[in-house]
């Protein structure tokens, strides 16, 4: 079994060097913590997590806190938390995934997920590092990491109008959610800087609402109509709605949100605003992190891409 002799021979340094390294990096200089960590690396070596615990004061257990009803979940979150856990990993941290906010002594930190306006008093008073996964309202100073959604609507209704549909319309959601009403907002102002008009309807997010929704007012929908989704399943509502009445991309443009899975079965391809959920969790991960090293609280929007398929004329 590899130790940490085996680690101070690679390196050409002490054992003591290295446990300072593992144990207090902040103790050493950059180089000798960068020439350590590659012959951790080389060897093979992995730290004793419960003795480092004890010397640090760690649990190195993360929590991903999702409080939301599963069934409503996206499919995104098993993406995410599958790249959380990768970040944690590298770090030496386990991710322990719950449903449920409550006191708990055994965490070092939490990562929330889909809260409510109605839970952010509550998360207020947590006192262990934390960290939201969503935009949070201005008024409660909490740390949170989020896509720019605002930024992503924004996106693909200007790909619709340089398209050339004529006439662009929104589908958004039926929550009073901070991220629902962002995506609205980015449609509607990119609307507004062409001096169009703007349309929307909410549905609850479930394809099966969005295909009905354009059954009913399809007789309204001109062709050459693009229409922005809040959400990839709202999409797939949309496109099946549509395939059975006209032509897609000819006579009607459909771009979804999140570019997870749903995006690759509709049928034709769905153009998709894609999140980044690789860098969202180590954006997550880093500002928790930071929290533990006693650096500041911070808030940070991560830019998405527009991703173009067969939904949507190409320019």
């Amino acid at each position: 079994m590899v130790n940490l002799a085996d680690v101070a021979r690679q390196a050409h340094v002490s054992q003591m060097t290295v446990s300072r390294v593992i144990n207090h990096p902040n103790l050493v200089s950059d180089e000798v913590r960068d020439l350590v960590n590659q012959a951790i690396k080389a060897v093979g070596y992995q730290p004793n997590r419960i003795a480092k615990a004890l010397v640090n004061q760690q649990n190195y257990v993360i929590q991903f806190i999702v409080l939301e009803d599963i069934a409503t979940v996206e499919p995104n979150y098993a993406i995410l938390l599958l790249e959380i856990a990768e970040v944690l990993n590298q770090k030496g941290y386990t991710l322990e995934i719950s449903t449920i906010l409550e006191p708990n002594s055994h965490v070092d930190g939490l990562i929330v997920s889909g809260w409510r306006d109605s839970d952010l008093e509550r998360l207020s008073a947590i006192n262990v590092p934390m960290v939201l996964y969503g935009q949070a309202p201005t008024w409660y100073d909490l740390p949170y990491v989020d896509v720019n959604n605002r930024m992503g609507t924004s996106l693909a209704t200007t790909h619709l109008i340089e398209a050339g549909y004529k006439k662009v319309i929104y589908i958004g959601m039926t929550m009073a959610l901070p991220f629902v009403r962002e995506r609205e907002q980015g449609y509607l102002e990119t609307m507004a800087k062409h001096h169009l008009v703007s349309r929307t309807y909410d549905v609850s997010n479930h394809s099966h609402d969005a295909e009905k929704l354009i059954q009913n007012i399809i007789a309204h929908l001109p062709k050459n109509t693009g229409i922005v989704c809040a959400t990839d399943r709202i999409a797939l509502g949309v496109v099946r709605a549509l395939k059975a009445q006209s032509q897609i991309p000819e006579n009607y443009g459909v771009v979804g949100f999140d570019g997870v899975f749903i995006d690759q079965i509709t049928s034709p391809k769905l153009t998709t605003i894609k999140q980044p959920f690789r860098q969202l969790a180590n954006t997550l991960v880093s500002n928790l992190l930071n929290q533990l090293h006693h650096s500041e609280l911070k808030t940070e929007l991560i830019q998405p891409r527009l991703v173009k398929r067969d939904s949507t004329r190409q320019v």
